[in-house]
């Protein structure tokens, strides 16, 4: 992977995907790997179509362990708590079963849904505060491919990208998105 300090950004903008497609295969052999280049695009792109690699996907198990975070904050609430402060009332028990069920269930589902809604933002860098690369051709259905190469693969990059068709070529500045 390159530096991201000592790096040179160059973006490449395509209208057809399988130019795109064919830009990255290449782009591989010249060297760079998928962390070195990012695709922008306005419209969801599956890894298959673009010849990435499979990522296993994080928020499930961030999702999980909000969850047995929220059972073990529920079994505090309904069984270890009410046992550290006994009080009897007519011959009831103490933790009763029906009550702790369902309080058991919903501080699971309370963690769960807010610890997939903070690891979705967190997952996705939401909220982006500082400037990204950006293109305003994206909007308009063109593929963009971001690439942080050495001073030594750019001149191998931008022939690639030429090469492929690449409508607009360029060395990005960030600006806020």
């Amino acid at each position: 992977m390159a530096d991201k300090s000592s790096s040179t950004v160059l973006m490449g903008t395509f209208q057809d995907l399988e130019r795109a497609v064919d830009a990255l295969d290449q782009l591989r052999e010249v060297g760079l790997t998928d962390q070195d280049i990012t695709i922008l695009s306005s419209v969801p792109l599956s890894h298959k179509i673009l010849g990435r690699p499979h990522k296993m996907p994080k928020l499930p198990f961030i999702s999980l362990i909000f969850a047995l975070v929220g059972l073990l904050v529920g079994v505090f609430y309904t069984a270890i708590s009410p046992n550290l402060y006994v009080i009897r009332v007519g011959g009831q028990p103490i933790v009763p079963a029906p009550p702790t069920a369902v309080l058991l269930y919903e501080f699971t589902m309370l963690f769960l849904v807010v610890g997939t809604f903070i690891g979705m933002l967190w997952l996705n860098a939401f909220p982006a505060l500082g400037p990204e690369y950006y293109d305003a051709k994206l909007t308009d259905g063109r593929i963009g491919l971001v690439l942080h190469c050495t001073p030594e693969q750019k001149e191998a990059a931008w022939g690639v990208l030429q090469e492929q068709g690449a409508e607009n070529i360029h060395e990005p500045e960030r600006r806020p998105v």
